[in-house]
């Protein structure tokens, strides 16, 4: 398995080693799901002792970069998600009372408008008509509103993730993710057959290359859902408690999003 070998200083060897394999994760060079080298290798690799390569290892499952697993099919193997670290942190602030999901929709429109104006200067054709193929789609389950709800929250990822910065694209979904999780027992339908309709609008902005027609249409969208959702006395609560006492929608809603 190709995997970059920087020599490691002596003094706090385990961090540079924890740094290399950390830096080949965030560049792609190691895929989510994939198994790294066993601790022999690693410390042949990098020049250190083994103790050094465990101690590297640590600190990157503590960070949730990495875990760990036993058995005939263990080792060591890059999170799925690790930005969970990231969520589990806001999480704790939500439910700590120090923000609320008024802070949380605010983050959305500092940077979701702003991705989807470089979405705009950055996408594919092909990329851009798979958005497309992904409206059409959802637009089938305009009677749905669990399924339509999820059609929309794909298409935010999606567009996000078209502007092309990872970090951009890791801090929107932390976001979203909380959201959804926080507000899963609120469907509306009539909120998300208007969520759609501005989809559409942005996704032609997009295709005829207007970034800051994009940007505004994004905005007003977000600020229509946020406006509809205090209405509702949502985006009041600083707690998701109210989430204990979600229906069975909003199991699946949050089971389809930990799955995405």
């Amino acid at each position: 398995m190709f995997l970059k070998y920087p020599t490691a200083k002596r003094r706090r060897a385990y961090e540079k080693v924890a740094d290399a394999i950390r830096g080949q994760i965030l560049a792609g060079e190691l895929k989510k799901g994939q198994k790294i080298p066993p601790e022999r290798d690693l410390s042949n690799g990098f020049g250190v002792s083994r103790v050094v390569v465990r101690e590297a290892i640590r600190t990157l499952e503590m960070a949730g970069i990495l875990s760990v697993r036993k058995g005939s099919k263990g080792g060591t193997f890059v999170n799925d998600d690790y930005d969970k670290p990231l969520v589990t942190s806001i999480r704790n602030l939500l439910w700590g009372g120090s923000i609320s999901l008024d802070h949380l929709f605010e983050i959305r429109l500092l940077l979701e408008p702003p991705a989807a104006a470089l979405a705009t200067q950055r996408a594919e054709k092909n990329e851009i008509d798979a958005l497309e193929d992904l409206l059409t789609q959802t637009e089938k389950l305009r009677d749905d509103a669990l399924s339509l709800r999820k059609g929309n929250l794909e298409f935010h990822r999606r567009l996000v993730s078209l502007a092309g910065n990872p970090l951009l694209t890791a801090l929107c979904q932390t976001v979203l993710k909380l959201l959804v999780e926080s507000m899963q027992d609120r469907l509306d339908l009539s909120i998300s057959l208007n969520v759609l309709s501005f989809h559409w609008l942005v996704l032609k902005a997009v295709r005829d290359g207007k970034p800051e027609l994009a940007q505004s249409l994004l905005t007003e969208d977000l600020g229509v859902l946020h406006a509809k959702y205090q209405e509702l006395g949502a985006s009041r609560e600083k707690t998701p408690q109210a989430a204990e006492k979600h229906t069975s929608e909003g199991k699946a809603l949050r089971g389809t999003v930990n799955n995405n």
